[in-house]
């Protein structure tokens, strides 16, 4: 979700952070291992390295495994790809996977402010 400002920027009202994991994207017809580059309470920026025929709109489950190895599952559905990059707007499934994610989002909150998903796509595609 986003919101325009005064000065006509956008700002998003759930913030991102930077976040690395490895995680399973499942939608109807396959499943997908990813790498979580990016994270906030409403989606995710992955990166597939495997061919998909994944496509906007389709919808999905997000199962994220932390760093002190629990899961946290997220539905929703893919907003945008760009070249191997997918943006993906998602929720928390049920008072724990929220819970546990708002703690996870909390841990790695950025301190220098948002950044926008098209300057970490660029970023990303520099390296």
């Amino acid at each position: 979700m986003t919101i325009s400002t005064k000065d006509g920027r956008n700002r998003r009202y759930f913030p991102r952070v930077s976040y690395r994991a490895y995680a399973s994207l499942i939608t109807l017809e396959q499943k997908l291992e990813v790498h979580i580059l990016d994270l906030s309470f409403n989606g995710a920026l992955a990166a597939v390295i495997n061919k998909h025929t994944l496509k906007a709109g389709d919808e999905l489950v997000l199962t994220i495994e932390t760093d002190e190895n629990e899961r946290i599952k997220m539905q929703g559905r893919l907003a945008h790809q760009n070249a191997h990059f997918l943006g993906i707007e998602c929720r928390a499934t049920g008072i724990d996977n929220q819970t546990r994610l708002r703690e996870l989002l909390e841990k790695y909150k950025i301190e220098d402010g948002e950044r926008s998903l098209d300057k970490m796509m660029d970023q990303h595609e520099e390296d």
